[in-house]
């Protein structure tokens, strides 16, 4: 009993210090929900943000994956204050040093960005979830809503990996994507956080769509100015989000297309836990980062709370397709109107 006491305060003081995310499941099966609450686990013991991220889930039948949600403009210069104020890691400092002087953004010289309500909250901004309403796919307030193509993974009797198509889409409501759209129009005219550290060689950004042909300028996530090339975008007309990484080797969880026979997970190490990293979110310090083994220890105490499973979807052996999100007004609906800057 002890010892059971000595988890149970362990479990108290790590969700104190923790992000929480609170999923809303919509007819989806206790199998899929269980793999839901699987990949959450590495946002709630990777990341210290004293915020709720609400995220409704629901089964689709296109594509393989997809996010629904409302974004706010909000002023640059109050977004790039706060990210500066709310710098706790190295790559923090590093990152920030590369933003330029306010009050304009530093690639297309507007006021205003587009800001996703969970990556404001997540630096100390008043961005609460947002009502949407999407006729047949998702009625909600929150910050987000996922969809699932479920016929498509191992759960359903496809070859792709469920538990990395959510972390995908989770990235992707905390705050992770391009305002360039697969159409070649930028969304709402305003750039996104990421695209704060799109280059395309040392001191030279990169903000145009490109159709991979030799003599187009390549995208690349720097927080160095563009002197690291921490992972290539998808910076390609071949209906993927430019704000996907191009395939990787060895597949990684953003890629805009997977490899078959592969099922990435997410790391604190990884280029897209970097980017959710210099956006906004603070990393725990690795001392309060439980191993997989503690947190399968823990779980089992707790009756086998959700981190049990997490394991189990890291070896499924198989990946998952190209994923279609956002695309038009559908995916990504107008927001109301904006807060003060």
């Amino acid at each position: 009993m002890a010892a059971v006491g000595a988890l149970l305060g362990l479990a108290f003081s790590l969700s104190a210090q923790a992000l929480v995310i609170n999923p809303t499941y919509t007819g989806l099966s206790p199998a899929v929900q269980a793999e839901i609450a699987s990949a959450i686990d590495f946002y709630e013991t990777t990341f210290s943000d004293p915020i709720t991220v609400d995220i409704e889930f629901h089964e689709m039948k296109t594509g393989l994956g997809r996010s629904d949600l409302h974004w706010y403009f909000w002023s640059y210069q109050a977004y790039r204050a706060a990210l500066i104020a709310d710098a706790t890691s190295p790559d923090d400092a590093t990152a920030n040093a590369t933003l330029g002087p306010p009050p304009n953004d530093p690639i297309l010289n507007e006021l205003y960005i587009s800001l996703k309500p969970a990556n404001g909250r997540a630096v100390g901004l008043p961005t609460p979830g947002l009502s949407i309403d999407l006729p047949g796919t998702c009625n909600f307030v929150g910050d987000g809503c996922i969809g699932l193509n479920i016929g498509e993974t191992t759960l359903g009797g496809g070859r792709y990996s469920l538990f990395a198509v959510i972390q995908h889409e989770i990235d992707e409501i905390l705050g992770l994507g391009s305002s360039l759209q697969p159409d070649g129009t930028i969304w709402q005219g305003y750039v996104s956080p990421e695209d704060l550290f799109r280059y395309t060689s040392p001191g030279v950004r990169s903000f145009g769509v490109n159709n991979c042909s030799a003599d187009t300028p390549s995208a690349f996530l720097s927080i160095d100015g563009g002197t690291t090339n921490l992972n290539q975008f998808n910076n390609c007309a071949n209906d993927g989000d430019y704000g996907d990484w191009v395939t990787s080797t060895p597949p990684q969880v953003q890629d805009a297309f997977a490899t078959p026979g592969t099922s990435p997970f997410l790391t604190t190490t990884d280029p897209a836990v970097v980017g959710l990293d210099v956006i906004g979110y603070t990393l725990k310090a690795p001392a309060q980062i439980p191993e997989p083994a503690s947190l399968l220890l823990l779980a089992t105490a707790l009756v086998g709370m959700r981190a049990t499973r997490r394991g189990n979807a890291r070896r499924s052996g198989v990946a998952r397709r190209p994923v279609a999100r956002r695309r038009g007004a559908l995916a990504a609906p107008s927001r109301p109107s904006s807060p003060p800057p």
